[in-house]
């Protein structure tokens, strides 16, 4: 699949909500992880899709070592880093960090906070161990059958399984891949008929993100928050949450007025957004526990940039064979 710059953009959208929640505690910003989710299957399933001709063990062996150049090693930095912080207690329950992070706070097993952001790339990577195998297996028909049928059965799950705390039904995979299912649906569709989405993409995005954001307004109105933890606000909130995503991307897609998504600074933020998620928790609270919130949230963004900027222009970029002459940052508009 080609590049699609815009999607550099919606990244940085990401990224910057999840910041501002996490500093400023400003309202919905959490929704930008599942930004991330949606973004996720639609770009995997793509990637998926255009090596399906090879055979089997090419085929894996591609996907995964892909993978691995992409996650593995700023994974790792940051656990090395934390390290020098936080020191190593976390290393009694190692086995949890190893994409696992996501059954720590449902199992109330005690954490360094600068390992929060770890869950979500926990159920990345669960959701992609046997998502690979359905993409080769079944044809793209079945595939759409599959999207539909886990965007239905994630809020079922949330529905019908009740927990004493909230972090269950936010953080493991099973309730949470409708998102990366409807990414994938987007993605099937995008590629079946592109023309369609370019047409219509921004009326119909734009729907998706306004009838999400009244439904979120309609729950707020009733006190149903995701800490209520109740049934209808866990199925209800996450759903409102998946039509906003969507809604963006298929904004994007349709690329009228997405101006600001291509805008240079966008895009870079974009580029480095995984290092910056990896990161940000940390360099937050180190911020906080030395200046007032403002100045803090200032500090921490800036450090985050540059910790990130590093990573890419080090670690990231040689291993993904990134050529300095492709990165967005020096593309021409």
């Amino acid at each position: 699949m080609p590049r699609i710059r815009q999607l550099d953009g919606i990244r940085a959208v990401a990224i910057l909500a999840v910041f501002l929640h996490h500093a400023l505690h400003v309202r919905l910003a959490w929704m930008g992880v599942d930004l991330f989710f949606v973004l996720s299957g639609f770009l995997i399933t793509g990637v998926l899709l255009k090596t399906k001709r090879h055979i089997p063990q090419r085929f894996f062996s591609h996907f995964y070592a892909r993978r691995a150049r992409r996650i593995l090693a700023p994974y790792l930095l940051l656990l090395i880093v934390a390290s020098g912080f936080v020191g190593l207690a976390w290393l009694q329950h190692w086995y949890f960090y190893l994409f696992l992070a996501n059954f720590l706070m449902p199992l109330h097993i005690t954490h360094p906070v600068v390992f929060d952001p770890l869950w979500s790339l926990a159920v990345e990577e669960q959701f992609y161990i046997l998502w690979p195998l359905a993409v080769y297996l079944l044809s793209v028909q079945q595939l759409k059958r599959l999207c539909v049928l886990l965007i239905f059965l994630a809020p079922a799950l949330r529905g019908m399984l009740h927990f004493s705390a909230h972090w269950p039904i936010y953080e493991l995979t099973p309730f949470r891949m409708d998102l990366l299912a409807a990414g994938a649906l987007l993605c099937l569709l995008w590629r079946e008929d592109s023309r369609r989405i370019e047409d219509h993409g921004s009326l119909w995005g734009a729907a998706f993100v306004l009838l999400g954001l009244t439904g979120l307004w309609i729950l707020g109105r009733l006190h149903v928050t995701t800490y209520g933890n109740s049934r209808s606000g866990n199925v209800l909130i996450f759903e409102a949450s998946l039509l906003i995503s969507v809604g963006m991307i298929t904004y994007a897609l349709a690329d009228k007025g997405t101006a600001l998504l291509k805008f240079r600074p966008m895009v870079y933020i974009g580029q480095i957004s995984y290092s910056m998620y990896l990161v940000h928790m940390g360099l937050i609270k180190m911020a906080q526990s030395r200046f007032s919130q403002w100045p803090a949230a200032l500090v921490a963004f800036a450090a985050t940039v540059f910790y990130a900027s590093v990573s890419w222009r080090w670690i990231e970029s040689p291993l993904l064979g990134t050529r300095r002459a492709k990165s967005p940052i020096l593309m021409k508009s």
